[in-house]
């Protein structure tokens, strides 16, 4: 897991709300194939969407951890 200490809050924040972005896209990505482009599947690229989830769960740690700390 990647260490997030070194980032103010401010920045966390920012990063959060990026990674969520680029979770919803993972999950969001149409299949391939007749009539995919008209319902939304889930992942397609678990590798993506597995590296797009730790990042946001990691960040979110981080944050509530600061949150604890005071």
């Amino acid at each position: 897991m990647a260490d997030y200490t070194r980032y103010r809050t401010e920045t966390l924040e920012k990063m959060r709300d990026a990674a969520w972005e680029k979770y919803l896209a993972e999950t969001g990505k149409p299949g391939a194939g007749w009539g995919s482009g008209s319902r939304r599947r889930g992942p397609q690229g678990v590798r993506g969407f597995d590296r797009a989830k730790t990042r946001y769960d990691a960040i979110c740690a981080e944050l509530r951890r600061r949150e604890a700390a005071g």
